[in-house]
């Protein structure tokens, strides 16, 4: 199990749905949240990229912000 890569995280991501922007038959009861990709932001190294299960954003934070995470089993990306 890993972090997803923020490609990866993204392809979850249901842009008809909101509030979560996820197709719940398929992920059920997965929450309206942010969740961690396991990619660095290049220039500022403290950060992390994320993707909002809000509504399909993508944003970097400091990665001490205690987000949930979504694991992806196989091999590397």
């Amino acid at each position: 199990w890993r972090l997803p890569s923020i490609r990866e995280l993204q392809t979850l991501v249901h842009y008809g749905a909101a509030n979560p922007a996820i197709d719940a038959s398929y992920f059920p009861n997965t929450i309206a949240s942010y969740f961690w990709s396991a990619a660095s932001d290049g220039p500022l190294p403290a950060d992390a990229w994320f993707v909002s299960f809000y509504d399909g954003t993508v944003r970097a934070y400091v990665k001490t912000y205690d987000l949930p995470v979504r694991l992806v089993r196989g091999g590397q990306f």
